[in-house]
């Protein structure tokens, strides 16, 4: 695991919510990690996709919500904060707070 990973994976931990925060740490870093195929450590749409759908089977609330709704594109668009066609693990953690 690069140094990079590593820290994308801490990043990841604080995704959910404080009372859900444990329950959902590792299947975050995981469902990041599994969904990022091409290993740049940064989502694209079809990566945000795999990830949510991801969470969402873990049960995590918002990422069922995503789901159930296939809002995936307003849900990447609202979290690319810098409008790249990416999402940093930053942005994931900047969008979860904001929910």
């Amino acid at each position: 695991m690069t140094r990079f990973t590593v820290l994308t994976a801490t990043a990841l931990l604080t995704l959910a919510p404080a009372t859900a925060h444990a329950q959902y740490e590792e299947q975050s870093v995981q469902a990041f990690l599994a969904a990022d195929a091409n290993g740049d450590e940064l989502l694209n749409r079809d990566e945000f996709r795999v990830f949510i759908q991801q969470l969402a089977a873990a049960g995590a609330p918002m990422s069922q919500r995503i789901r159930n709704f296939g809002a995936y594109r307003i849900a990447f668009n609202q979290t690319d904060a810098d409008g790249n066609g990416l999402l940093t693990p930053d942005e994931l953690r900047a969008a979860e707070a904001r929910n």
